[in-house]
């Protein structure tokens, strides 16, 4: 219960926030559907990204790992996918 008290806690401002949005703009099923398939994009995205630092560390490319080379893979990997996304849905409506 003190974990779900301290998390309500430290991220009460997006969630009243995301309950303020939901009641004044009352989303319909388009919305929704929307939200979800870009949640499910991001968690591709982040898998994808995951996978491909796992790969950068373990093989080793450099001779010194910089610290800013996990932003720049998690950056590039979100590019990626945002530009096949994109693309998709330039190709699905073209049409």
């Amino acid at each position: 219960m003190k974990n779900i008290k301290n998390f309500i806690m430290r991220h009460a401002i997006w969630i009243a926030l995301v309950v303020l949005a939901l009641l004044l703009f009352q989303p319909g099923l388009s919305e929704i559907r929307t939200l979800l398939l870009i949640a499910a994009v991001e968690s591709i995205a982040l898998a994808l990204s995951g996978i491909s630092l796992y790969a950068y560390t373990k093989i080793d490319f450099t001779k010194e790992l910089g610290s800013l080379n996990p932003g720049l893979i998690f950056l590039g990997v979100h590019i990626c996918v945002g530009l096949v996304v994109m693309g998709v849905y330039i190709a699905q409506f073209a049409n």
